[in-house]
């Protein structure tokens, strides 16, 4: 009998005189409880396979759109160019215009193509290419993120060091194509059209990483002390993950600043949270709050739950690092062969935090998470700095 079968039978019972129940009466009267709770449960797990299943096709169709969208670029542009948890790319309706913001490298990149129509003077090219891409640096500059702030707050500067805010923003972009270099190249698409492409390139601020995660650092360390976590954990997870790119998304797909799976880590942390076992969409999952909120919940589960058995600090954190990545059944299989938690944590105990994180460094069956290991363990010194 399940845990609420059993509730139910003690809130029951309670409230029947013992002498009214015969032993065969109650014995059927169980049965029908459990039959209950029963077609309870497999009602649920008739939903959750429902909503399963709507996910996957709804993922079917997203694909389906890309590969349409990624077509009809390339007809225009020849290579396409694609987000992913770092890099956000953003076309114009027309595809005539695309910006790419490069959160690691702290560059934005601006390009515009204009038709090689022979009917059109060069300067005619140049001018029509102009005025695109001062169109393009002012929307790329004042992008709105799905909370609404501005992507790129803080993280531009003119040339005379004042920071780009929406009231300038268009100033800043014809001041800018005026004095920075502007790339040409001519270049053949798929659909057969010669067109010229115009390219500039413009440099963030040197601290745009921090400047980020200033933006979420309240609610960053709400969640850590709401959770039990090391906030410098967070901080260090959310910079390797996204770079503390609000709209990070990759291919698998994973969402928002902390790259949450609503598959597995997503649907993990909010039926840790919450209870309930949802599928969340994108959109909740863009939502910085809720991606903290979940993100920090994650990192929680890992340690207090799936390696709570592990007695040092700092060596359960660098199994939960590692898990983060790639779930904790590997983290085992590491140290153990086995993909069991409790053997997991003798051979943790048994050894110090720094035989531990050599011997996942070592024996982490993919060199993704070897190296994911390694930079969250070295921006972490630097987060606990600067969470005192």
């Amino acid at each position: 009998m399940t845990k609420l079968g059993l509730i139910l039978l003690v809130v029951i019972i309670s409230n029947i005189p013992l002498s009214s129940l015969a032993q065969n009466d109650f014995e059927k009267w169980k049965q029908q409880q459990s039959q209950g709770i029963s077609e309870l449960e497999a009602e649920q797990n008739q939903y959750l396979e429902s909503v399963t299943r709507e996910y996957d096709n709804y993922v079917l169709e997203q694909n389906r759109q890309f590969k349409d969208f990624k077509a009809e670029v390339e007809e225009k542009w020849g290579v396409f160019k694609g987000s992913d948890a770092k890099r956000l790319v953003n076309y114009d309706p027309d595809l005539n215009s695309r910006s790419t913001i490069d959160f690691e490298k702290g560059e934005i990149e601006v390009e515009v193509i204009v038709e090689d129509s022979p009917k059109k003077s060069t300067s005619q090219k140049k001018e029509a290419a102009v005025a695109a891409l001062e169109k393009k640096i002012q929307k790329v500059v004042t992008q709105p993120a799905i909370d609404k702030a501005p992507i790129l707050a803080d993280q531009v500067k003119d040339q005379t060091g004042k920071k780009i805010s929406p009231a300038i923003a268009k100033t800043y972009a014809k001041e800018t194509v005026k004095k920075q270099e502007i790339h040409k190249t001519v270049e053949k698409a798929k659909d057969g059209k010669t067109r010229v492409k115009y390219t500039i390139k413009l440099k963030m601020v040197p601290d745009h990483v921090e400047v980020r995660a200033k933006r979420f650092k309240a609610e960053i360390l709400k969640q850590s002390k709401r959770f039990d976590i090391d906030p410098a954990i967070a901080f260090a997870i959310m910079q390797t993950e996204s770079a503390f790119n609000p709209e990070a998304r990759s291919h698998i797909p994973a969402f928002g600043l902390m790259q949450l799976v609503p598959k597995s880590g997503a649907r993990d942390a909010y039926n840790y949270v919450y209870k309930k076992d949802i599928l969340l969409s994108g959109k909740y999952l863009y939502n910085p709050n809720n991606n903290i909120e979940l993100g920090c919940a994650y990192i929680s589960k890992l340690r207090h739950v799936y390696f709570r058995r592990i007695k040092n600090t700092k060596t359960a954190y660098y199994c939960t690092i590692a898990a983060y990545n790639t779930g904790a059944g590997n983290v085992a299989r590491a140290l153990t062969g086995t993909t069991k938690l409790r053997p997991t944590a003798e051979v943790a105990n048994s050894k110090t935090p720094d035989q531990i994180y050599d011997e996942l460094l070592r024996k982490l069956p993919y060199k993704e998470t070897q190296d994911y290991l390694e930079k969250v363990n070295e921006r972490m010194s630097y987060y606990q700095e600067w969470t005192r």
